[in-house]
């Protein structure tokens, strides 16, 4: 992407990194030709949302808007603000607006997914029923990712080590900034190698972030300086 936009995007209200835009930009690029939906659920300002249509495919935007945020606090509804960020972006085009709840919308989806991005609230309840209303609806290659993930939200993060990260649908697995994501599909024998080492880093990285004797530097330090480099692939290797 243009480094203008991406440095306007980045002024934007929201928790997605520059690093985690790019991926989902990227993802959905890579997936351009494929059949299926790109969607998202949980919206907030439209930062992610505008990363994925300035791919030029139609993007499926799901979130309430009612202005709820995980640790409960409330804040301004986000709808006239999202409305405002994807038309001053110019994607207005290639969104399609789902104002309702993740599990209100899911009950009437019917097409495959060939992206399916979760950054929904965060608690366990909410990220597990996302990924289970929605997963099945993804194609073979399609990717999955759950935002705040990778160390953060204890719920989002346990949905996809349970999920994503110990499920052997998808055959390459890796991590982005906080995004936990899978490509679904058998793979092959050196995908399912590298899939199990992956799998072991990210496993040492939770368990490190759980003990409570570990100091907290030196916990960052070995999970987003060390454990990090040895989780290097092809999304976080080659940005545009």
């Amino acid at each position: 992407m243009d480094i203008k936009i991406v440095s306007a995007l980045n002024r934007l209200p929201g928790w997605l990194s520059i690093h985690e835009g790019q991926f989902l930009h990227k993802a959905a690029l890579i997936l351009k030709n494929k059949k299926g939906a790109v969607v998202e659920i949980g919206s907030f300002q439209g930062k992610s949302t505008i990363y994925l249509a300035k791919t030029n495919q139609r993007i499926y935007a799901i979130d309430p808007h009612r202005g709820k945020l995980d640790n409960g606090t409330k804040i301004t509804p986000t709808l006239t603000a999202f409305k405002k960020n994807i038309t001053d972006f110019y994607v207005k085009s290639n969104v399609v607006l789902i104002q309702k709840t993740s599990f209100s919308a899911a009950k009437s989806w019917k097409k495959k997914i060939k992206l399916l991005f979760i950054d929904g609230l965060h608690d366990e309840k909410n990220a597990e029923s996302d990924y289970d209303k929605w997963s099945p609806f993804l194609i073979d290659g399609g990717i999955v990712a759950m935002h705040d993930s990778f160390c953060g939200w204890k719920g989002a993060q346990k949905v996809a080590l349970q999920k994503i990260i110990s499920n052997n649908d998808y055959y390459e697995i890796g991590v982005v900034g906080s995004i936990v994501y899978g490509i679904k599909g058998t793979g092959n024998i050196f995908t399912r190698l590298n899939q199990f080492r992956i799998r072991i880093f990210i496993q040492t990285a939770y368990w490190i972030k759980k003990q409570k004797y570990i100091p907290s530097q030196l916990s960052f330090i070995l999970i987003h300086r060390f454990i990090k480099l040895l989780l290097l692939n092809h999304f976080t290797l080659k940005r545009k």
